[in-house]
């Protein structure tokens, strides 16, 4: 069976990042929880996966290229013991 892969803000043209928050050019909410619908910068920096339920399905996904691999995510790295 195939593996279908999530659509994630790593490759997203929409994406952008203003002060501490990642949010979508286009509108749309990234985050379904109470607020602005924005994420906070924290998930980019720790390298966390971005893959939102509201990008799976949207019209306006402009994939700007592939996939961004776990290990190249992120600037702030666990250590290691």
């Amino acid at each position: 069976m195939k593996e279908i892969k999530k659509r994630t803000l790593y490759e997203c043209a929409h994406a952008r990042v203003k002060g501490e928050n990642i949010y979508c050019r286009k509108g749309y909410q990234l985050y379904m929880r109470p607020g602005n619908g924005h994420v906070d910068i924290s998930r980019l920096a720790r390298g966390q996966r971005l893959a939102f339920k509201s990008c799976q399905d949207c019209l306006d996904f402009d994939r700007i290229g592939p996939p961004v691999l776990p290990e190249d995510r992120g600037w702030i790295k666990k250590e290691v013991k």
